[in-house]
């Protein structure tokens, strides 16, 4: 893990999302999911996005995906992988990088595995699909070019020997067993774990997790917590981080992205987030945070709720819940500010907010 100055200085993004917007176009008006996001992820930094349900965070990982679905549609923005833009890439081509150099583990395994096909065929399928199986290209041509050229498939044999070492390796017992098993005769937490063994088929560079621990205990979340831990030493992996879990943050993110109503709010490294919050937002998800053991600490609730996204509210889109908020805030937006380095925060009040961070 390279420090921030020498990351800024001698590496280069693995994910460059820039200016990104994400839109539903429904009859109530225009939903603006993603509205102007840019952010960096460097090779083997884990960065994490935080924020309350509908701030954007899933839809955030799905555009980068390319797997929005109507009414939605990505209307803007640049998303640089590897140098090259996901958003003018053809559906087969994305196709050919999810699963392989881009991966991604979804919130609910019970509803993302197919229920009626046992876990080794679906782990199998997508190793053998990214290995250059039959299923990959179909038509006279593609079986003329295989014909041809058969280097890159790998046999039925292969891919479940395969498929077998990786759940051995995410921490399933007998997993020769399990790739027999369907996915509902598996508890919640064999699920998720066969679901980062599918992520981790074919060695991915970029690993978006979407809410990975959500509904599991904390003995099992902790356990995938150290699971994707190992995974990011041993492969040098970069993993964007999506939950609502500061608990989550602190132990596992090199920095960290606060999105509210769509947009980017505040972004820094985890320990200057945690110490020095300075959005009004970051200062309120942290003060309603119960802390253990420490009696003289009162959480304290975001008041309100947050906005309809096809109608915010002019101005800053947390003026209304925000308790430095005056006119101005409510007539103009703020511009996402660098206030040190790496620190960013898109907040008119920025200066007051330096006392409130002591508190939060």
């Amino acid at each position: 893990m390279l420090p921030d100055t020498e990351r800024t200085i001698n590496a280069e993004p693995i994910l460059d999302v820039r200016n990104l917007r994400t839109h539903f176009f429904t009859d109530r008006g225009v939903v603006k999911a993603v509205d102007g996001v840019s952010f960096q992820l460097y090779p083997g930094e884990t960065v994490g996005v935080v924020g309350e349900s509908g701030c954007g965070k899933s839809m955030t990982a799905a555009s980068i995906m390319r797997l929005v679905s109507h009414p939605g549609r990505i209307v803007g923005g640049e998303i640089l992988f590897m140098g090259e833009d996901l958003v003018r890439k053809s559906e087969r081509e994305m196709r050919r990088l999810r699963g392989n150099q881009l991966a991604m583990i979804f919130q609910d395994p019970l509803t993302t595995l197919n229920p009626v096909l046992k876990v080794g065929r679906q782990i199998t399928e997508s190793i053998r699909v990214h290995a250059g199986d039959d299923r990959e290209d179909g038509g006279f041509f593609g079986w003329l070019r295989r014909l041809l050229d058969p280097s890159g498939r790998i046999s039925r044999k292969e891919a479940w020997d395969r498929a077998v070492d990786l759940l051995r390796q995410v921490g399933i017992p007998a997993p020769d067993e399990r790739m027999r098993a369907y996915p509902h005769e598996m508890s919640g937490g064999m699920r998720q774990r066969v679901m980062i063994a599918i992520a981790l088929a074919c060695n991915p560079v970029l690993l978006l997790a979407d809410e990975p621990t959500t509904a599991l205990d904390v003995t099992i979340q902790a356990q995938i917590l150290e699971l994707m831990q190992d995974i990011k030493e041993k492969r040098g992996t970069s993993i964007l981080l999506i939950t609502h879990d500061f608990g989550v943050v602190s132990e596992f993110c090199d920095r960290v992205i606060v999105m509210y109503a769509g947009k980017i709010v505040e972004q820094a490294p985890l320990d200057e987030l945690l110490d020095n919050p300075r959005h009004p937002y970051t200062q309120g998800l942290l003060a309603s945070i119960p802390r253990l053991g420490d009696k003289s600490h009162k959480v304290r609730p975001i008041k309100g709720i947050v906005p309809e996204l096809h109608d915010l509210p002019p101005g800053c889109s947390f003026s209304t819940r925000c308790p430095l908020a005056d006119e101005y805030c409510g007539r103009v937006e703020p511009e996402l500010e660098e206030i040190a380095p790496g620190h960013l925060v898109a907040c008119h009040k920025v200066d007051a907010t330096a006392a409130g961070a002591k508190g939060a």
